[in-house]
């Protein structure tokens, strides 16, 4: 068997799911951008979350290690440490602090990519609201809201004919309710 589906059929679906999904986009905006979000991440919110709780710890943490070298130059000055420890202990927060910046720079552009992700799915919320009385599926229209279609193997299941659909939308792929 093969991977293959009338087209009228495909058409129909095709219609089905973009009215839905701008329907849902229309009533549920924020709970569809959450579902979106959530399957191009899987971690989805508590990540990002997570990410800003990090980088919000590393930037207090970076600023004690500013304190503890003006406060290790000044003891040394004072003559209240020797030079040996003062050098000692500006190695380790200079190297602390390398650490914690390239962690800084790491997350960042972790949390740079989830707030894309999330621009693309606001995107293609704004777009697909349009489409929740589409009539009929035009070829500019198909281009604007679809990426891809996977059609899965034919199997027959109870005397019928089946076989799986993902429809892969642009900006946000493949979208399981």
């Amino acid at each position: 068997m093969g991977h293959i589906i009338n087209q009228r059929v495909l058409i129909e679906l095709l219609l089905i799911d973009i009215r839905f999904k701008a329907a849902l986009a229309q009533n549920q905006p924020d709970a569809l951008k959450e579902k979106i979000m959530a399957q191009r991440n899987a971690a989805g919110l508590q990540q990002r979350n997570t990410i800003q709780a990090t980088m919000t710890a590393l930037d207090k943490r970076l600023a004690e290690l500013e304190k503890l070298v003006v406060a290790a130059y000044e003891d040394k000055v004072k003559g209240a440490i020797p030079e040996a420890v003062c050098v000692q202990l500006l190695k380790r927060y200079e190297d602390e602090r390398t650490d914690k910046l390239e962690q800084r720079t790491k997350l960042s552009a972790q949390l740079e990519a989830y707030q894309e992700d999330e621009q693309a799915a606001d995107d293609w919320l704004t777009m697909i609201r349009d489409y929740s009385r589409l009539e009929e599926l035009d070829r500019p229209t198909l281009l604007r809201l679809v990426k891809r279609i996977e059609v899965g193997e034919r199997r027959v299941v109870n005397g019928h004919d089946e076989c799986d659909i993902k429809i892969y939308y642009n900006f946000v792929g493949f979208v399981e309710l």
